[in-house]
């Protein structure tokens, strides 16, 4: 009998994957030295990473080995606490409607996509995009879970003073808007490969001075 379509995350596979990556840091390896050391591609990481398939047990001892911890620790994350960050409000929340407005949405389907997860992490989501205040308490999942929903590095939120990043990400969505008024997919976007933020923006800007998809 074929095995049903993979639900939405539970509480248990999201600490894991959280798990995974605070390990990672805490050791001081980025995303792909971590790659690298385990064996996997980035897309098959990105497809567990952002909940489109589960870890399994073989990827769990991959990934221990590769962080030099027992695969025990990987996996039983109830013992780790949740990480709350403290962030500046409006420019955070200018990022996040940047990229709900990369994806076409709206502020109620980002909202509802978390609450599909988990309804404390959209109540966070949705802190943020309503404060009035200069600072608020996230956990860090929540935009974890956004720059994953965004198809955009996680650091683009929790890692904000990072330049190159922000000036990569930005103009990576500055090329999306453009291909996507032209009618291209974001499969057409992925096929363009690692470019420089100049080369993107000049992409992006010869989009949009040609003549209008018919």
């Amino acid at each position: 009998m074929g095995r049903g379509a993979v639900g939405p995350p539970s509480r248990y596979s999201r600490r894991v994957v959280a798990n995974v990556d605070r390990l990672r840091r805490d050791r001081g390896l980025t995303v792909g030295e971590l790659l690298q050391r385990a064996g996997m591609t980035k897309s098959y990481y990105q497809s567990r990473a952002g909940f489109s398939l589960p870890y399994n047990t073989n990827d769990i001892e991959a990934l221990a080995a590769a962080l030099g911890v027992t695969p025990e620790e990987v996996a039983s994350p109830e013992t780790t606490a949740r990480i709350e960050m403290r962030v500046p409000a409006v420019p955070l929340a200018a990022r996040v409607r940047r990229l709900i407005e990369s994806q076409g949405a709206t502020d109620d389907e980002l909202l509802d996509h978390l609450a599909g997860i988990d309804a404390l992490l959209a109540d966070g989501a949705r802190t943020l995009l309503a404060s009035a205040t200069s600072t608020v308490v996230l956990d860090e999942e929540v935009l974890r879970l956004i720059a994953h929903w965004a198809d955009v590095p996680t650091e683009y939120l929790t890692d904000y003073t990072d330049e190159a990043v922000t000036d990569r990400t930005d103009a990576e969505l500055d090329l999306r808007d453009a291909m996507r008024a032209a009618g291209a997919s974001s499969i057409q976007f992925r096929a363009l490969g690692h470019m420089s933020p100049d080369a993107l923006r000049a992409i992006a800007h010869s989009l949009r001075s040609g003549p209008p998809p018919t």
